[in-house]
């Protein structure tokens, strides 16, 4: 009876084993690593609580911060600027917007609205106002249906317009940011959005009323006030100097989001903050920022013999724009027929600091620059495979597991042995 008790406490051991041995098929999930503090002589980024986090030169393109910047989230309304953008590029200020049934119906308690009503009609810039002040919904819903005729045909303008500004992990599904498991982006792809608006005159004028009011209407005989709702643009606890642009956005699926840029000594920088909780995304935004600003500064590099201009990088403090490198990239129309257009991606310590548009008529011969293509760097955000501590651990237990089994095994055959062998000596 106790041997039979022995191979059955055996066996259940032995399958409980190879089960355990199946869970590290299923990578734990990890934080997001700063991948910017592993680059050679980068200037250390802030922890903070904040998970998914970029800050980028508006000016040059340059990642200064990375937080799992590539990380699929749901925007919220911070996909809005992406909404204001395209109808500022599509549209007059002084277009007449009149509310529909469909957008009428989300001006409703519980989403962000002004109160419009089906045959209330606005000018389009007031409609601007209340989809980047008031963050209203049933608005936002008009706007796409004036510009596109549907709101479905304009998704698609919003997902075309993301690929041309290079955006690579974006999808939108509405114009608004409501929830959808359709509509998401990244903190970097919101960066290259953003840095792309605040080009536009329009925008930044419209973001500049923080405070704006919407006249009586034919709906209405009261005026509508509308504030801005980023906190860090206004005189007050939490002003930052210097902001000047930005969005908020909220959902219980998407947490509180940000997006704001900020201007000081003629640098412009983007930061985006996703996922966040409580008032994380005002504090890591200016923390962030202030990182910026403290350890970067423009570096101008002198143009060359073979068609290069001046052109702007964004280097860290103390570091001389001779210490870069570049590698061109031929770009499919040609200036003439003995030259050609390419791209140049500069590179600090393999990290882009910026890029311009040469014409060269020949092989390039740097005189600031070597022309090395960055090398590619063996591990990603999470460090390499067996440096890992929880994957080597789970390496560790798995080699301890089998070991047992064959303990386990061994023993049962030794055991199977000695019966047969007790039977023979009867």
């Amino acid at each position: 009876m106790n041997t039979r008790i022995q191979a059955g406490f055996s066996r259940m051991l032995a399958v409980i084993l190879c089960l355990f041995l199946l869970i590290p098929q299923a990578q734990p999930v990890l934080a997001a690593e700063i991948s910017t503090n592993q680059i050679a002589n980068w200037p250390a980024g802030p922890e903070v609580p904040t998970p998914n986090a970029v800050v980028m030169d508006a000016d040059t393109g340059a990642i200064l911060y990375n937080k799992g910047m590539d990380e699929v989230r749901y925007p919220a309304s911070i996909t809005k600027v992406m909404t204001a953008l395209l109808a500022i590029e599509n549209s007059s200020l002084t277009d007449q917007v009149t509310m529909g049934a469909e957008a009428a119906s989300l001006e409703v308690p519980g989403n962000s609205r002004i109160d419009a009503v089906e045959g209330e009609v606005f000018t389009m810039e007031q409609c601007l106002h209340a989809i980047l002040l008031a963050s209203a919904n049933g608005v936002t819903r008009q706007v796409a249906e004036y510009i596109a005729g549907s709101e479905e045909n304009f998704v698609n303008m919003m997902n075309e317009r993301a690929k041309e500004l290079g955006c690579t992990n974006t999808h939108f599904n509405n114009s608004s940011g409501l929830p959808d498991p359709d509509h998401y982006t990244t903190p970097h792809d919101m960066a290259l959005i953003l840095s792309e608006a605040v080009k536009n005159e329009t925008f930044c004028a419209i973001e500049a009323d923080l405070l704006y009011t919407i006249p009586p209407t034919n709906m209405t005989s009261t005026p509508r006030e509308l504030r801005n709702h980023h906190a860090m643009l206004f005189e007050g606890e939490w002003y930052y100097e210097g902001a000047f642009a930005g969005k908020t956005g909220y959902t219980d699926e998407a947490h509180n989001t940000l997006v704001t840029a900020a201007k000081r000594n003629d640098m412009t920088l983007v930061c985006v903050v996703m996922l966040c909780d409580n008032l994380d995304y005002i504090n890591d935004t200016r923390t962030l920022l202030d990182y910026g600003f403290n350890n970067f500064s423009h570096a101008t590099l002198e143009g060359s013999s073979d068609g290069e201009g001046s052109v702007m990088l964004t280097l860290p403090n103390g570091v001389s724009a001779s210490d870069t490198t570049f590698s061109d990239t031929e770009n499919r129309d040609t200036a003439s027929e003995n030259a050609e257009t390419v791209t140049r991606q500069y590179y600090y310590n393999s990290q882009p600091v910026g890029t311009a548009q040469v014409t060269v008529t020949s092989t390039p011969t740097p005189t600031t620059a070597v022309t090395d293509t960055p090398s590619e760097d063996a591990s990603d955000e999470t460090g390499s495979f067996f440096s890992n501590p929880l994957i080597l651990a789970f390496i560790i237990v798995d080699l301890i597991g089998v070991i047992l089994i064959i303990v386990f095994a061994v023993k049962r055959r030794r055991r199977r042995r000695r019966r047969k062998n007790r039977r023979r000596r009867r």
